[in-house]
């Protein structure tokens, strides 16, 4: 049996077309993509939307969840369109950290979590720019441990100041994990080396970063700049201005990631301790921003809407670009012949349906 998908927009991935039908096999497979004539079922069909930075939602803590909790985290992302991502763990002591890893890599081997892609490790081996990381825990860059990193680590966030993080992104690189750059206040020669060791990513653009300055240049300035960079951007309407997104994008359109840097603010007994959401996002007690509470569907409609960015730059900033970046190039495309991730939206980008690939 297969399925037919018809639409009057259809985004690729990398290009928007005018209406088109889709048919699809049970098992995920794109089977032919073709022009289509009439009435359609949706107003538009994009990949499945693509989030390399997750940490939880409500009471789920990537960090110490279940398979079970995974899951339902799973589930709740699948319901408004972001059908695959990776779990964001962050600065902890090293054991701590390596007994997440363990845990995660079980849950992402068992298959149960059909949504999860593989593992972010943000921290400790960040810089002067710490945000919620805590900072006693931050240290030098400890390749050994780098170097036994469990499999399904896709990406891994660093500072470019920090000691020893030059053979840590080598090291890295050689694995074929992507490597970010985030946390930081650096040189503009600790940036470029760093970014000719292999970092092809800044970690959520603006936020825990030195800035743009006319006279003061600083991380954000140098990765709008330079083409080999791809920009992480929280899109949620508390942690970057619009008019700020507005100049990302316009600057750098074909190099945004948009990501939801969602964290969990409860615990199954009630509120997480140390966290609360005030004023749109989830904050410390000292009011320091502690990630988001926005799911990336929001992020994409709110580009669209309060910064001017087009439809396909969106689109894509959410499908392809993160998908691309961390090596899964698999997912956010839809390509004929190929298991795909489908989302159907209407007009004001909301979430109609979901088609996730099966498990291979």
């Amino acid at each position: 049996m297969s399925r037919a998908i018809t639409c009057n927009k259809f985004f690729d991935g990398v290009v928007i077309h005018g209406p088109r039908r889709l048919v699809v096999s049970d098992s995920g497979i794109v089977e032919s993509i073709d022009e289509h004539v009439g009435a359609s079922e949706y107003p538009l069909v994009c990949p499945g939307f693509v989030d390399i930075q997750m940490n939880g939602f409500e009471n789920v803590h990537v960090a110490n969840a279940s398979t079970e909790d995974l899951m339902r985290l799973d589930q709740w992302l699948l319901e408004r369109g972001t059908t695959s991502w990776l779990g964001t763990i962050v600065t902890a002591p090293l054991e701590k950290m390596s007994a997440s890893l363990v845990s995660l890599h079980k849950s992402f081997q068992s298959g149960h979590v059909h949504g999860f892609a593989g593992i972010h490790v943000e921290g400790p081996f960040l810089g002067a720019a710490p945000g919620a990381h805590p900072v006693k825990h931050i240290i030098a860059c400890d390749s050994d441990w780098l170097s036994q990193l469990v499999a399904s680590v896709c990406l891994v966030t660093v500072a470019p100041e920090q000691i020893d993080v030059i053979p840590a992104i080598r090291l890295l690189r050689e694995r074929n994990i992507t490597v970010s750059l985030g946390h930081s206040r650096p040189t503009k020669s600790q940036f470029e080396n760093a970014v000719d060791a292999g970092a092809t990513m800044v970690t959520h653009l603006f936020n825990g970063m030195s800035g743009v300055h006319h006279r003061d240049p600083g991380l954000a300035m140098w990765a709008l700049n330079d083409e080999r960079v791809s920009c992480g951007l929280i899109a949620d309407g508390v942690h970057v201005h619009a008019d700020a997104m507005a100049l990302a994008f316009r600057a750098a359109g074909t190099r945004i990631c948009l990501v939801s840097d969602s964290v969990s603010w409860e615990t199954s007994s009630g509120p997480r301790p140390g966290v609360e959401i005030r004023n749109g996002a989830p904050r410390l007690v000292d009011d320091t921003l502690a990630g988001s509470c926005t799911p990336l569907v929001e992020c994409v409609q709110r580009v669209v809407r309060e910064c001017g960015a087009s439809l396909e730059s969106a689109l894509a900033s959410a499908t392809s670009i993160p998908a691309d970046l961390v090596g899964l190039s698999q997912i956010g495309h839809i390509r004929r012949d190929q298991m795909a991730d489908i989302l159907a939206l209407d007009t004001d980008l909301s979430v109609l349906k979901a088609w996730r690939r099966l498990p291979s």
